[in-house]
């Protein structure tokens, strides 16, 4: 449906199929979730709906994660390493926006990873920094409150 968008679209309708797998992962997709991803992709108001229906497509998308992360790579290429860790990054983000971390989720994340070729010892270094900027926030979240 879009092979004839761009390189740099196509990679951000990849990264939205694999948001929504990833959140998808333990059982459930939700408006916080969802909102989480328009977060992360810079867009202007009225790209709202047409992103919110990729994530749609996303959800009845059967094939698994590895295969949209295998298809980010291939555009990609081995060129932009750093962009392939941020996808990590905002991927691991997203598995803890509704507070839950599931073993599924973990396992996803580790499939992409493996997929764009990140090692365990980069992969862990951006958890353990995802995860300290996370448990920040919820401190921060409950002082707060």
């Amino acid at each position: 449906k879009y092979r004839h968008e761009s390189k740099q679209t196509l990679v951000v309708i990849g990264f939205l199929v694999l948001s929504t797998k990833l959140c998808k992962a333990d059982g459930h997709f939700n408006e916080i979730e969802k909102e989480e991803i328009l977060k992360i992709i810079p867009h202007e108001r009225n790209q709202k709906k047409q992103l919110l229906n990729i994530l749609e497509e996303a959800e009845n998308d059967t094939k698994p994660i590895e295969h949209d992360a295998a298809k980010i790579k291939e555009l990609i290429g081995n060129h932009h390493p750093l962009f392939l860790e941020f996808i990590i990054a905002a991927l691991y983000r997203l598995a803890y926006v509704d507070d839950v971390y599931s073993v599924e989720e973990e396992r996803d994340i580790r499939k992409v990873a493996d997929v764009f070729g990140i090692k365990k010892t980069i992969l862990d270094k951006i958890l353990l920094y995802a995860g300290s900027v996370i448990d920040i926030r919820n401190i921060l979240n409950k002082r707060d409150n």
